[in-house]
């Protein structure tokens, strides 16, 4: 299993920038690239890994947000809305907090809110 996590942007993310803004402050992680699809991966210095990013995907139909993650009413979702979707290992607390670093790094940088699979 994963926990999931979701930056809901109001602005087109730079994924780069997010992750750039938490490297100095995670105690030596790395990024890389996936060569075969767009996704970045941070790595804990043992060669862990901790998170996984999906390339930001732009979503314009009004309500699809609140229908895919169940989003209530109360939650003023942007659209249209820049989703980027982020996993991390379920079984490692340092792997959720890198992830809900990453992603109010992101949302912070771009206006909206943040969904987690918990």
């Amino acid at each position: 299993m994963t926990f999931d996590i979701i930056g809901l942007c109001g602005e087109r993310p730079d994924p780069a920038n997010a992750v750039e803004s938490i490297l100095p402050l995670s105690g030596g992680l790395t990024a890389y690239t996936a060569a075969e699809r767009p996704l970045v991966q941070l790595c804990h210095p043992d060669g862990r890994l901790l998170l996984s990013i999906e390339e930001a995907r732009l979503v314009q139909v009004p309500g699809e947000v609140r229908r895919l993650l169940g989003v209530g009413d109360e939650a003023e979702v942007p659209n249209p809305v820049w989703w980027v979707e982020s996993r991390a290992p379920d079984d490692d607390p340092e792997a959720e907090a890198v992830a809900r670093a990453f992603t109010d790094a992101l949302v912070g940088g771009t206006g909206g809110l943040s969904w987690s699979s918990r």
